[in-house]
């Protein structure tokens, strides 16, 4: 590593100092510092590849309910960004740590029981490391594999149980006041 890696070890200083700065930040800010309107944005770039990847198939498969289900989660992004805005204005301790709790916890609507086809121990609806790309992640993985392999039922299966996972993770997030 002295030799070819990080010789002078800048590269090592600066993850430590910028996982420093984040743990930081974690432990001192009044909210996580998520962005899940970002996360919807992000969501939707992720359907949109989805539809590039089944248009170089040639086959088709309906996205209209993962598509919902990301509207969905949009919105409710959108609603607990507000909520955050409204609770650190008016320092309302008790709102924060409601927003607190659904910014850790709603990464848990995204898991699938049973795991992933083809690797169990997988249970990501979103993001997993693809079966032939190493660690490198995979997005909508149950449906991009089963496209990549020609498995068009499992991905049209898919579908339904990623947009499920999403608005369980929307569910998540739901303002209080809507229940």
């Amino acid at each position: 590593m002295s030799k070819f890696g990080d010789p002078g070890f800048h590269v090592h200083a600066a993850i430590g100092q910028y996982l420093s700065l984040l743990v930081y930040h974690l432990v001192s800010d009044d909210v996580i510092p998520f962005d899940l309107p970002n996360y919807a944005v992000e969501l939707r770039a992720y359907l949109k590849d989805l539809s590039a990847l089944i248009a170089a198939s040639n086959k088709t498969i309906d996205l209209s309910e993962l598509s919902g289900a990301i509207d969905i989660f949009e919105k409710r992004a959108a609603e607990i960004k507000e909520a955050e805005k409204r609770a650190v204005a008016l320092g309302d301790q008790r709102l924060i740590k409601v927003i607190n709790s659904k910014y850790r916890d709603f990464q848990r609507g995204f898991v699938s029981q049973g795991g992933l086809p083809s690797r169990e121990f997988y249970k990501h609806v979103v993001t997993a490391p693809g079966i032939d790309t190493g660690y490198a992640a995979i997005t909508f993985p149950g449906i991009s594999e089963g496209v990549q392999y020609g498995q068009f039922e499992r991905a049209q299966e898919w579908v339904g149980r990623t947009a499920k996972g999403i608005l369980r993770a929307a569910e998540i997030i739901r303002s209080s006041r809507e229940r």
